[in-house]
């Protein structure tokens, strides 16, 4: 397969076409090994091929592949979640699942604000957080490195 039309990250080399995995490695179309040090923070952790992790995804994907979360629940979301809360210090009972990072900091701030809205104290629209660092690649996240593309900001919210 010839690369082409995606848009990548670097726009002056098209990366090597990843083939397989197997284990800690990716070996790409021509069959050179890299180790996968690049899969993300702690989301690649398993490696690749692991029997376990395909026969669970096989599993899965025979009774549903996917139920959108604003609608439906699942026993398998439930059971991770009743999991993350029994392991959560204090009284935090609930899981909001995300499919990256950056969702899970642009739903922290949606959330944040929701909350303060329905305390019924708008006024509380600011927060902080670490200038010119990386907090995610949304428009929201982007905004809270202090990251926002252009011109001061005037509003208040």
């Amino acid at each position: 397969m010839i690369a082409g039309h995606v848009f990548h990250r670097f726009t002056s080399a098209a990366p090597p076409i990843a083939d397989r995995g197997d284990g800690l490695y990716i070996f790409d179309a021509n069959g050179r090994r890299f180790v996968d040090a690049c899969g993300g923070a702690a989301v690649s952790c398993l490696g690749h091929g692991h029997p376990e992790v395909i026969e669970a995804i096989a599993r899965q994907s025979e009774r549903l592949a996917y139920a959108h979360t604003g609608f439906f629940t699942t026993d398998a979301a439930e059971e991770l979640a009743s999991i993350m809360v029994e392991q959560s210090p204090g009284s935090l009972d609930r899981v909001w699942f995300t499919g990256s990072g950056s969702e899970a900091i642009e739903a922290a701030l949606k959330l944040a604000r929701q909350y303060h809205l329905e305390r019924d104290d708008p006024g509380r629209c600011r927060l902080i957080a670490r200038r010119q660092s990386y907090h995610g690649n949304t428009l929201g996240a982007l905004a809270a490195a202090g990251v926002s593309g252009g011109g001061r900001r005037t509003s208040r919210c």
